[in-house]
């Protein structure tokens, strides 16, 4: 689970729109292929990044790739897929905290204090350091991104990071962030109560939550 939590950040940060200033674009303005690696409290984890600029649509692939996550900038939708199953599971959460952070168009909250400055070179490309620190908690998470809107690293204050490994501008075959044909959604039954499904979801992956965590206090 703290695999796709990871995953949830780069995705929602990547569908966070230019605000007012300083907040840098973080939305791509080409197609992008990325291997990224998550360093957390139980080790670094790989994943692999696609994003059409064509059809405005991200996919996620975290390590082992039993499943992988779908996410449609203008239809705000996110998607869990089990290839293996030839299955879907819709993401509600996800696509709520996507939705509100694109939704905010007035700028950060009051209480988030942004600063700019130093900047790095990640996978061979040059980015500039945003800081995003929540007043009341004393939480930041620091991105590195690109003029032309790439995350190359997020440092979070709990010590967690997620750093860029290569990048490519290639283009993302159309299907590699669609909905495969055929596919049938899956849905969880409801178990009366004191019982739980056995083997947890399919495919053996939770459903995510990290990488799409907005900025402090977002």
């Amino acid at each position: 689970m703290r695999q796709l939590c990871l995953v949830s950040t780069l995705a929602l940060c990547l569908a966070t729109p230019a605000l007012a200033d300083p907040i840098p674009n973080m939305v791509p303005t080409h197609d992008l292929t990325g291997t990224y690696q998550m360093n957390t409290n139980h080790g670094p984890q790989t994943m692999a990044v696609e994003y059409s600029a064509a059809l405005r649509g991200l996919r996620i692939t975290p390590q082992g790739g039993q499943a992988y996550i779908l996410y449609d900038f203008t239809t705000h939708d996110a998607k869990m897929v089990m290839p293996q199953m030839q299955k879907y599971m819709d993401q509600p959460k996800l696509s709520a905290q996507a939705n509100a952070v694109q939704g905010d168009r007035n700028g950060p909250p009051a209480n988030v204090v942004i600063t700019t400055g130093g900047s790095a070179t990640i996978a061979g490309h040059d980015c500039t350091n945003t800081k995003f620190t929540n007043t009341k908690t004393g939480e930041s998470s620091t991105l590195c991104v690109t003029d032309d809107g790439v995350i190359l690293q997020i440092t979070s204050s709990n010590g967690h990071q997620i750093t860029a490994q290569s990048i490519s501008y290639a283009p993302v075959p159309e299907a590699d962030v669609q909905l495969p044909a055929g596919y049938t959604q899956f849905v969880i039954p409801q178990m009366p109560a004191g019982m739980a499904m056995p083997g947890g979801i399919p495919g053996g992956m939770s459903i995510p939550g990290g990488m799409m965590t907005p900025p402090p206090g977002q």
